[in-house]
């Protein structure tokens, strides 16, 4: 059977693995998401938690809950051997272990982008997760 694992569980790897679940057999595929939030946060939804309009639980999707054939990996991955098609991955607790895959699908990365405003990185707040809104 396939490892298909999928780095980041953000707008693109919950629905790579949501639809991958969708398409594929059971027998066909191992699905792993690994991202240190066991939720997708709804980013278009954080104004409104903001402004007391929504509240938070409605801004997060639990991926154990809507993903139900993929192992969710609460964690980061800190290095990828493609060579030997496996990554390094640091849990939220305990020690650092290896996963390895037959297919990997990156998509971690976006952070708050912050404009050239100084003191706009010290003194603002970011908006991309649950707990800043």
């Amino acid at each position: 059977m396939r490892k298909i694992l999928i780095v980041g569980g953000g707008y693109a790897g919950f629905y790579t693995a949501w639809k991958l679940e969708r398409k594929l057999r059971r027998d066909e595929a191992d699905l792993t998401i690994v991202d240190p939030r066991p939720y997708m946060t709804y980013q278009p939804f954080l104004p409104e938690v903001v402004a007391g309009s929504i509240e938070a639980r409605h801004a997060a999707v639990s991926m154990r809950r809507h993903l139900r054939r993929t192992h969710v990996v609460a964690g980061s991955v800190t290095a990828i051997d493609h060579e030997h098609r496996v990554v390094t991955v640091e849990p939220n607790t305990g020690d650092d272990f290896e996963l390895s895959y037959d297919l990997i699908v990156v998509t971690a990365g976006a952070v708050t982008r912050k404009f050239p405003v100084p003191g706009i990185a010290e003194q603002a707040i970011g908006l991309k997760h649950v707990e800043e809104a």
